[in-house]
């Protein structure tokens, strides 16, 4: 009677102990993982930028004419102001790596006239670049919110170039088509919203040479007056962007 008595009790500290444990297993239980938000550049966007810009003019003379003196004469200045304008484009993801296609136009206010350093007394040289358009290929390298960036393609602009005296004036207009490369880093500040700073390189090369006539400012003005130059237009940029991009993030568990 007594061995029975003690295994009875032995069977019910066993499934005490059990059920105790049971109560307290959840008090130890491992805290669910936290969900991380994986970024993700892959997506449509557009934007605003703005910024700087600068110019070289070069004036490039074949010949003796009537707004230089010798053959060989070259003449260059600078020209700098505000460029703004929009983008739009898009980016693919692929581990660490984004490509992308980039379209974007922008105003400029580039317009100066100086002295010219041949008739300083009569002459003056006018460069006006209005606006610059640029299709781009990118490649970046995606590190979470950070993207740092390429870019290279095509450019265009519309370039107005004047020599003009107390009588007459030589003034050409070309739609250019040239190149550009440059750089940037974006931050992506949320899911939508991309902050970013890039600078530019534009080369339109050398335009409007060979023999061109001068026009009449005057009644009395010499007729038949001819100038054969050239000439070459490169810019820089600086520029602030901010873009929306269509959707958001992937989320993970960890």
């Amino acid at each position: 009677m007594k061995k029975i008595a003690l295994a009875a009790a032995a069977v019910s500290m066993m499934f005490t102990g059990a059920a105790s444990a049971a109560d307290m297993a959840p008090r130890y239980a491992k805290a669910p993982p936290p969900v991380v938000a994986v970024w993700n550049w892959t997506g449509f966007y557009i934007g605003a930028h703005a910024g700087w810009t600068e110019s070289e003019s070069r004036y490039d003379f074949a010949t003796a004419g009537h707004y230089n003196l010798v053959a060989g004469d070259s003449f260059r200045y600078n020209t700098s102001g505000f460029m703004g304008g929009g983008h739009a484009g898009y980016n693919w993801q692929t581990g660490q790596f984004v490509l992308g296609i980039e379209g974007s136009i922008s105003y400029t206010d580039l317009n100066r006239t100086v002295i010219s350093p041949y008739f300083p007394a009569s002459d003056t040289f006018r460069t006006r670049q209005e606006w610059i358009a640029t299709v781009t290929p990118r490649l970046g390298i995606a590190s979470g919110q950070w993207l740092f960036y390429v870019k290279g393609g095509v450019a265009f602009s519309e370039i107005n170039t004047r020599i003009q005296d107390n009588f007459d004036y030589n003034q050409r207009n070309d739609t250019r088509v040239g190149w550009t490369v440059g750089g940037g880093v974006e931050w992506m500040a949320t899911q939508n919203w991309i902050l970013g700073v890039e600078g530019n390189y534009y080369d339109f090369g050398r335009c409007c040479g060979g023999l061109s006539q001068s026009a009449l400012l005057a009644t009395n003005a010499p007729a038949g007056v001819f100038s054969n130059h050239s000439t070459y237009v490169d810019n820089w940029s600086v520029l602030g962007r901010v873009s929306y991009k269509f959707g958001g993030p992937l989320v993970a568990r960890y």
